[in-house]
């Protein structure tokens, strides 16, 4: 059966690709047909996405990994792991759960480990690749037989797949009031390939379920403070920035439904979370 393992999810998709310039509620939905279509002719199991993040304070160490897989729907039971090096030497299976299917034929599979301790004792070293169990069978994603590496310092985004340019964070949008203000804040975040320095990203936003259509750039930001935990630098090791932005909305906006799109060398790539698009409510 699949494993629910209910693990802090992000949701967290492909890009793609489209020669269009202006943003529209069609361009939008064209987007989310090509997100699907580019699932096609890969590997049986393949690591999306991986998020690394290592803190220290006053003597407390947290280390949190964060996986993103996809897998070819080949039977209902099926289990998918991260086998991942420990410090000892021996290799250890992280399971992880099901997230959601993007057509008939691909699935999506997201978990993290997370640890914490007054010590400096981490359970986990650098390398790891996918296991995929279905049917009998084992696939494997081992990185074209180099294994996949992160070090312990290497914060931030890892982009597996080579197509993939843009990924939102949506552990960290936000819509919330604003004290001293009538409105509230709508925050988001996206992490993007460094393909060049000349780009821009921009979230395309709706109250009114596509009647409208809002514009939001996001700013470039060098360094991304998680409170005292740790500082994310971009680029990161890498190569992947992070692009921040918010906006105050009317009080009476109370959710929001958005998309990013990543515009460099002539291209638009999207993340509209394989064509679902992203919600974020009012924590009021």
């Amino acid at each position: 059966m699949k494993k629910y393992l209910y693990l802090f999810l992000s949701l967290i998709v492909f890009s793609c690709s489209t020669d269009d310039e202006s943003i529209s509620t069609q361009s939008i939905e064209d987007v989310q047909v090509l997100e699907l279509k580019s699932t096609q002719g890969i590997s049986n199991v393949n690591l999306v996405k991986a998020w690394n993040s290592y803190s220290y304070y006053r003597g407390f160490n947290t280390w949190t990994r964060k996986f993103t897989v996809r897998v070819s729907n080949l039977a209902y039971d099926k289990q998918v792991s991260i086998y991942h090096e420990k410090v000892d030497g021996t290799w250890e299976e992280i399971p992880l759960s099901y997230a959601y299917s993007l057509d008939n034929q691909n699935e999506i599979w997201i978990g993290e480990y997370r640890y914490t301790g007054y010590t400096e004792a981490k359970i986990y070293d650098d390398e790891f690749v996918v296991k995929y169990d279905v049917d009998g069978n084992t696939y494997w994603d081992n990185n074209n037989g180099s294994n996949y590496s992160i070090q312990e310092k290497e914060v931030g985004s890892f982009f597996a797949q080579a197509d993939l340019n843009i990924s939102v964070d949506a552990d960290y949008d936000s819509l919330y009031p604003v004290y001293g203000s009538s409105g509230n804040k709508f925050s988001v975040i996206a992490d993007v390939r460094n393909i060049t320095s000349d780009k821009q990203v921009e979230v395309a936003y709706t109250t009114d379920g596509w009647q409208t259509i809002q514009y939001l750039p996001l700013s470039f930001t060098p360094r991304w403070y998680s409170g005292y935990q740790y500082v994310l630098i971009s680029p990161n090791q890498f190569n992947i920035e992070r692009w921040t932005g918010s906006v105050i909305l009317d009080a009476s906006i109370n959710s929001v439904e958005y998309a990013v799109v990543y515009k460099v060398n002539g291209q638009e790539y999207w993340d509209n979370n394989y064509g679902r698009n992203f919600t974020v409510n009012s924590s009021n």
